[in-house]
């Protein structure tokens, strides 16, 4: 279906109504919640403490909090996040800004741009999560730069986007594998390579789209290709990053060290231009530039004569020139840098920063395409002249507060866009997936792939015994569903707050987790997971072990664990769902196990909808349903 430019505007309208509901819902709670209430919704963490202070790259003062009992956070911080930093105990008039780099389920490190103030040291601190207004603006500037291609090549890339032109493709040229690639892994290389305008690789849960997405860096690099590797968010991007170094590429991570992970550092941009030789010269030229300044002012302060004026005139003088003079060997240092780099690895967001904002490449390889909006997507697409985007339209869509947003058109993301108006013949299909056993894959597959997945003979068979420790008795078949019906464990909405949760079911999750503790699962390979967040709230505080993920379903996607203990919540007489009906969610859950799914339902409420109703009656027809009324929890 074609489209015109008004297309953009209309998207750019829609991002101005997510952006303002962000805005009027942060506002509305910070006008109508206590501190504990924002803490129990996520949007506040209380009483941490200074615990250590580091200095980080390009100068960043890193400070690492705790509570003082060293006690869980009751809030999960994401490497990224921005917060706002303040004292419990007094007031100051303005809140120290900071980007989370690094959070445990105990501790969450900050970084800070410039010395924070005296009392980040001193005494109890609060933690607000804030909106970051950059992404916005650049989405918005992405949307106006690609209305205005409106010549040639630029005009052609438009209109493809837009629907209006096909896409190209070369005939496919022989090349030689660097790893080994089942046949559709093989076809998708082949067709990215051969797209002369873009490609759209389908890749179900487990069938290594991103190892594709590799092996086409490798073979593009092999013919100097300057490529771009970009996803929405910063694991995604240091997973492809990963990827391309263990090929043997030479890669540099752009972006705020506080977002990229830890054991990536060294490839980070910082990094690299810190140990370039003009970024050292540059340091020394800084300095005498600050000293000369100081020369200066003490120059007009030590008296009044010509003389003086004169001297501190050239001091000052000098002082520029020099810091001139840096500047333009530190940008020296990062164009050496990244054009030494076969690839170069941002965010979407981040590729609009001052450092890159001029480069251009020949291919972009973008993941985890279907989880960015259509505003977002277009950054990328701005630098390069083919783009191939992977992703999975039957996982969650991008996250969208505003509702009316949403349903005009900002929950749908490029990829679903391009595919729904190009069609089949712009897709490559991966079939075969390397993460579930068969009989974990069976549902997923029927009911969601048309029953075109397989699973590889290295996991077909997998089973939970094999990493439980040798003679224990635990029932852990692949596939367990355990059913409350009867059993009145309603679901009840959180106190101060929307979000659901159901205690019946939180305990039946907590006694299972200890089970199969007990019985040699180590923890690392256990995550309990919830639809509801007030829920994965709830099975923290059960469950206060900080070596067990726990989070909600959503925040879940792209993991994946030996064993997914699995929670509805949902138990009411109106069989009503919620969200659980975008089946997006369901997919999700039921694909983040390897070995073993423990999932905990309402049967009487979740077969109102017929796919929940499948998913019990293949539970009954695989001998792997189960009664809650009889299950022994020890």
């Amino acid at each position: 279906m074609g489209r015109d430019v008004t297309h953009f505007e209309h998207l750019g309208r829609l991002l101005n109504l997510e952006r303002q509901e962000e805005k009027d819902r942060l506002g509305a709670e910070r006008k109508a919640l206590s501190l504990q209430e924002r803490q129990a919704r996520g949007l506040t963490l209380l009483d941490v403490e200074a615990k250590e202070e580091d200095l980080g790259l390009g100068g960043r003062v890193l400070v690492t909090l705790e509570r003082a009992d060293r006690a869980r956070l009751p809030v999960k911080l994401w490497s990224g996040d921005l917060v706002e930093v303040r004292p419990r105990k007094a007031e100051v008039s303005e809140p120290a800004r900071a980007v989370v780099s690094r959070g445990t389920p105990t501790t969450v490190q900050l970084a800070f741009d410039r010395a924070p103030p005296p009392w980040v040291s001193d005494g109890r601190l609060v933690l607000d999560i804030v909106p970051n207004d950059v992404s916005f603006e650049r989405a918005r500037t992405a949307l106006r730069r690609m209305a205005a291609r409106d010549k040639g090549v630029e005009r052609h890339c438009r209109e493809v986007l837009l629907g209006n032109t096909p896409p190209r493709f070369e005939r496919e040229a022989p090349w030689t594998p660097s790893r080994t690639l089942n046949p559709e892994q093989q076809a998708a290389v082949s067709r990215a390579l051969s797209a002369r305008d873009f490609l759209l690789v389908h890749g179900p849960p487990g069938t290594g789209k991103s190892h594709v997405l590799a092996e086409v860096a490798v073979q593009a690099a092999r013919t100097g290709a300057r490529i771009l590797c970009t996803a929405a968010s910063n694991a995604a991007v240091d997973h492809l990053l990963e990827l391309c170094l263990d090929a043997g590429l030479s890669c540099v991570r752009v972006g705020h060290p506080a977002r990229i992970s830890p054991r990536l550092q060294e490839h980070s941009l910082d990094a690299l231009v810190e140990a370039h030789p003009d970024r050292v010269l540059s340091r020394e030229l800084f300095d005498e530039g600050f000293a000369l300044l100081g020369y200066a002012r003490r120059q007009r302060t030590q008296g009044r004569s010509r003389e003086r004026f004169q001297n501190a005139r050239e001091g000052k003088a000098e002082a520029y020139k020099l810091f001139d003079e840096a500047r333009a060997l530190e940008r020296k240092a990062v164009d050496a840098v990244l054009s030494r780099a076969q690839v170069v690895c941002a965010t979407c967001t981040a590729l609009e920063g001052s450092t890159v904002s001029s480069l251009q490449f020949d291919l972009c390889l973008f993941d985890e395409a279907t989880q960015a909006t259509e505003p977002v997507s277009l950054i990328p697409w701005l630098r390069s002249e083919r783009v191939v985007m992977a992703g999975d339209p039957f996982q969650l869509p991008p996250t969208v507060l505003s509702e009316r947003a949403a349903k005009e058109g900002l929950s749908r993301s490029l990829f679903e866009r391009l595919l729904q108006d190009h069609g089949d013949p712009v897709k490559q299909l991966l079939r075969e997936q390397h993460r579930m056993s068969e009989a974990l894959m069976a549902f997923t597959s029927a009911t969601t792939y048309g029953g075109e997945l397989r699973a590889h003979p290295a996991v077909a068979q997998r089973t939970l015994a094999e990493v439980l420790r040798p003679g224990v008795d635990v029932e852990a078949p692949p596939f367990l569903f355990l059913d409350t019906a009867g059993k009145g464990l309603d679901e009840e909405t959180e106190e101060n707050g929307e979000s659901l949760l159901n205690r019946g079911e939180a305990e039946l999750l907590v006694a299972r987790a200890r089970v199969l503790l007990e019985a040699g699962l180590p923890p690392e390979g256990l995550a309990l997971i919830t639809p509801y967040a007030a829920q994965a709230r709830l099975l923290r505080e059960l469950l206060p072990d900080p070596a067990v993920e726990v989070d909600t379903v959503d925040a879940f996607q792209g993991r994946e664990k030996d064993a997914v203990l699995l929670s509805f919540v949902r138990s009411n007489g109106g069989q009503q769902l919620g969200f659980l009906k975008d089946l997006r969610r369901l997919n999700v859950a039921l694909t983040r196990p390897r070995r073993h799914l423990f999932a905990v339902g309402d049967s009487a409420t979740l077969t109102g909808h017929a796919t929940y109703g499948a998913l019990v009656d293949h539970a009954h027809a695989t001998s792997a349903w189960r009664s809650a009324w009889e299950w022994n929890t020890t």
